[in-house]
């Protein structure tokens, strides 16, 4: 079948765009057909782009911002689909729907709406700054619980609701870089967590004391397991105390932000590491291995802060 990206990318060689252009825009044509093939099994050939709908091209986006990307960031790959819909549709190879949505979401009021919902990711320099705070604060016991479910999430990508049904037996492979979890959706998953969250988690453990296999690993002052609401509640005085913006969730969205950047924008990577139930696998050949995962989490911009 024909190859539609590279048909486009030569109309766009003829209107004189530049070799950096042209790569940047094969670049994200290819990651959104990654996705169309991991979500529907479809390819931008001339025989699949008549079924790619509307529905679809706004759930790319949803998933662009589910991902943490920046406002601009997530602009930018719409700007190139966007170009790439209206050559298919002035070729009649697909519904003038499938351009719409995308001309949806570059306005102007419809960005600026995202953009308010939108959780920002956190900096270096606000990641240290928060770890700084809880190394120093008063309260050791409930300040290294902090600082360790902290250094969990930016290092596995959990959610926080994972992280806080999780039970002390759940750590024996922590060491080894796996912690098993269960998943959004009640799955058993073994989740790869980088090298600098070993060392929180057991600070943690060795200062709260002996307690049994299947207690639960977070703990609140009373002793019960942690919950969301406990945990949003612990975080938001000490994020205000800094003029952080508060979020529980922010710690997830800065670590599959920092996937992206360093994976090249890896739908597979994103999917596995961040546990993505919705993203079902319909083609066998899209995986990562074990050490690509273990890699990408070693891998984080803000790795330094974090080891001890």
């Amino acid at each position: 079948m024909a190859n539609l990206i590279e048909r486009f990318l030569n109309q766009l060689a003829a209107e004189e765009k530049s070799p950096e252009t042209l790569a940047h825009y094969g670049e994200e044509l290819g990651r959104f057909e990654r996705w169309l093939g991991e979500r529907y099994s479809l390819s931008l050939t001339e025989e699949h782009v008549p079924e790619v709908t509307a529905v679809m091209l706004s759930e790319y986006y949803q998933e662009l911002y589910a991902r943490g990307l920046s406002v601009p960031t997530r602009n930018n790959y719409v700007v190139i689909l966007h170009r790439f819909f209206d050559y298919l549709a002035r070729l009649n190879k697909v519904s003038e729907d499938a351009s719409r949505v995308l001309r949806c979401v570059k306005d102007k009021k419809a960005r600026q709406k995202l953009a308010k919902a939108q959780e920002k990711v956190y900096s270096t320099e606000q990641i240290a700054a928060l770890l700084d705070r809880l190394e120093n604060g008063s309260d050791r016991l409930t300040d290294y619980r902090d600082l360790a479910i902290i250094a969990l999430i930016l290092g596995s990508g959990m959610r926080a609701s994972e992280a806080c049904n999780l039970n002390v037996c759940q750590m024996r492979d922590i060491q080894e870089g796996i912690v098993t979890c269960k998943r959004k959706g009640g799955e058993m998953a073994e989740v790869n967590v980088a090298s600098f969250v070993y060392p929180h988690v057991q600070r943690y453990l060795l200062l709260r004391g002996k307690c049994a296999p299947d207690a639960p690993l977070f703990i609140s002052q009373k002793g019960n397991r942690m919950t969301r609401n406990a945990l949003w509640k612990s975080f938001a005085s000490k994020q205000r105390e800094l003029g952080l913006d508060t979020g529980v969730h922010r710690f997830r969205h800065t670590f599959l932000s920092d996937v992206d950047h360093h994976s090249n924008g890896s739908a597979a990577l994103a999917r596995d590491l961040g546990g993505h139930t919705s993203v079902a696998i319909t083609n066998n050949y899209l995986h990562t291995t074990k050490e690509e995962r273990q890699a990408a989490v070693n891998s984080m911009s803000y790795a330094d802060v974090l080891a001890e």
